[in-house]
């Protein structure tokens, strides 16, 4: 990656940035913090294949969630391997569950299905790594995360089908 920089006098600093399939990112910060954004297929084009315009406060927040700031991605073989034998699955408790009116502890669902409740949507809102306590209700959809067969008896229970 070759990445060229230059001073645009009275308006700021312009970053040249040569993209691995051979187009270019040109970028344009502004004394006054403004960004603009340039995609070309070549610089010689006379428009671009696409603008972007921010201000200081968006491009630093952008910056961030590209830089990683609040999430960093796995990337190596233990994501293959996660993706391959374990799943994420949001399943809604129907009236005639089990496991209706219960609390995680005492419905037992860890034990019966292998599966762990991860989190939990009741309405608009969302309970994150909920106590053993929460009390689980119909109309709930339940976050868990487990192997295939592991989540198709957590549905199961969900639905009515198993006691």
């Amino acid at each position: 990656m070759e990445i060229k920089s230059v001073d645009l006098p009275s308006i700021g600093r312009k970053y040249t940035v040569k993209m691995p399939k051979g187009q270019h990112l040109v970028i344009i910060i502004h004394h006054s913090g403004t960004r603009e954004i340039y995609m070309m297929n070549d610089l010689d084009d006379d428009e671009p294949l696409f603008t972007i315009e921010m201000n200081d406060d968006l491009a630093r927040k952008i910056g961030g969630i590209l830089m990683g700031a609040d999430y960093q991605p796995i990337v190596d073989e233990r994501v293959e391997l996660m993706s391959k034998n374990i799943m994420v699955e949001w399943i809604t408790v129907r009236s005639h569950s089990v496991l209706d009116n219960q609390n995680i502890k005492d419905s037992r669902i860890r034990t019966l299905t292998g599966t762990t409740i991860i989190g939990i949507q009741r309405g608009e809102t969302v309970i994150g790594s909920p106590d053993i306590t929460e009390v689980i209700r119909a109309g709930d959809i339940l976050m868990s995360i487990g192997k295939k067969e592991q989540i198709r008896k957590l549905e199961a229970l969900c639905k009515g089908e198993e006691r």
